[in-house]
């Protein structure tokens, strides 16, 4: 009876979290970890419960994103002498009502024209000349501000670095972001390219900004490290802690850490890593050629490093060591042989 029982309110708390999470794909990973926790704690010798949800840093303030470019003003009668060439006309595309509230990644369209119009066009006033050939000049050393502004600025990147969506799904796989990885790499061109004023398809680049945005991965890259390295660290500190376990206790943790962790968590984390080292390479390639950022942005976007030592995915890597040593030493203390992943 006490087992029908006890059956009974695991299912129900099993529905009650599920009901909670597990009807959405963002947090079934966050299920799959409590499910560990939960599981270790029924034994006497561990004590824990799963580690609250932590937020890593967001992405910062449109204030703290936005990098000012330098505004020109060209008086009206140079205006309309430049009317028989294609400054006159891009010009007037910024001038426009709709010019003026156009988004950045339309602006930085915009400039990469207005440079290639002055370039082009012949202009009889010495004055004039040298006048826009210093726009040219300035715009140019602030394409990467503008390359900034298209990149982090919009909709596209709230949704791209958004911490709300949750974990990276977890039948997550490589295969799935090929598209990703393509968009990336055209950015990445554009902006290596930008010195040598670049020739940029205006709806492809469009259209690479949607790809970001659907995937929603980088947001979720993050909040799935954050959390995974929260749940690996607790269960660390715990099975470094235990004594007197060898023997049926460790029977138990065993079976547990090999259901759990081995058999889904472990492959879940694999295919995470997998996704990461395509990925954030080329993320930090557009990190560093839209560079320097504020003190803000650059705090946040130095989570995303696969160098330095205290970004997430550096205590990622060091709270997986640790979860895989200590359990590692108790099972050598107890002569104990587990099953490879």
């Amino acid at each position: 009876m006490r087992i029908k029982l006890y059956l009974s309110m695991f299912l129900l708390s099993c529905m009650v979290l599920l009901g909670i999470t597990g009807c959405d794909s963002r947090f079934k990973a966050e299920v799959t970890l409590t499910k560990y926790v939960t599981d270790l704690s029924r034994s006497q010798f561990f004590s824990l419960s799963a580690p609250a949800p932590v937020m890593p840093m967001g992405l910062p303030s449109l204030r703290d994103r936005q990098q000012t470019l330098t505004q020109f003003d060209i008086g009206l009668l140079d205006f309309l002498s430049l009317q028989q060439c294609d400054v006159g006309a891009v010009a007037g595309r910024k001038n426009s009502i709709l010019g003026k509230v156009m988004p950045d990644s339309q602006r930085f369209l915009y400039e990469l024209d207005i440079i290639r119009a002055i370039e082009s066009c012949d202009i009889k006033s010495d004055d004039l000349s040298d006048e826009l050939k210093l726009v040219a000049k300035t715009k140019q050393l602030e394409l990467p501000k503008a390359f900034s502004n298209a990149i982090f600025n919009g909709a596209e990147s709230d949704a791209f670095f958004s911490l709300s969506n949750g974990y990276l799904p977890l039948d997550y796989s490589t295969a799935q972001q090929q598209d990703l990885l393509d968009a990336l790499s055209r950015l990445v061109a554009i902006g290596e390219a930008l010195p040598r004023l670049p020739t940029v398809d205006g709806g492809k680049f469009e259209e690479d900004l949607k790809i970001l945005m659907a995937s929603e991965f980088s947001g979720r890259l993050l909040y799935s490290l954050v959390q995974i390295t929260a749940n690996l660290n607790a269960v660390a500190s715990q099975v470094g802690s235990l004594e007197g376990v060898c023997g049926a206790p460790l029977t138990y943790l065993k079976q547990q850490f090999e259901v759990n962790y081995v058999e889904t968590i472990q492959p879940y984390m694999g295919r995470i890593q997998g996704g990461a080292y395509q990925v954030l390479p080329l993320l930090n390639k557009l990190i560093n050629l839209t560079a320097p950022h504020s003190d803000t942005m650059s705090a946040f976007l130095a989570q995303f490093s696969l160098t330095t030592s205290d970004s997430v995915w550096a205590e990622y890597q060091q709270a997986s060591q640790w979860h895989a040593k200590s359990w590692s030493n108790l099972f050598s203390e107890c002569s104990v042989a587990i099953s490879s992943s």
